[in-house]
């Protein structure tokens, strides 16, 4: 089984799209999010579903400025079940489980991408040596 991720429109709930993707799947309006919603209410990386170790769907803000609402509650993270409705700026995203084959990057524009967001990162690459003056060698 796979997940379906479906876009209503809360101002006539009328569905704007639908994708079935394999988690982690980030949605914003980036074109580098796997979900792009171009709606200035949705932040450039809004949110993330990933499958936690437990094997649970997972829900996570990414630092947006209007959050994540999950059943009508503002949550920085939360588990998601078939049938969840996830409020993403003035739209909302219903989680559903589907036989359905896996959404390729053709023709509906979605992209996926293998990211793992705990991953560090090297910022920068040299040696700090503390309690000397610059330009002073021992």
């Amino acid at each position: 089984m796979n997940y379906k991720f479906v876009l209503i429109d809360n101002s006539n709930s009328e569905i704007d799209g639908e994708w079935v993707l394999m988690a982690p799947v980030v949605v914003g309006r980036c074109n580098s999010a796997d979900i792009t919603i171009d709606d200035i209410s949705i932040s450039r990386r809004h949110c993330q579903f990933f499958i936690d170790p437990y094997g649970s769907l997972v829900v996570r803000d990414l630092g947006s400025k209007n959050g994540i609402y999950v059943d009508e509650q503002r949550v920085d993270r939360a588990v998601v079940r078939p049938g969840t409705e996830v409020q993403i700026g003035r739209l909302t995203l219903r989680i559903e489980l589907t036989e359905e084959a896996i959404d390729d990057d053709s023709e509906n524009g979605v992209e996926i991408l293998d990211l793992d967001e705990t991953q560090r990162m090297k910022i920068l690459d040299y040696d700090l040596e503390i309690g000397m003056p610059p330009n002073e060698n021992v």
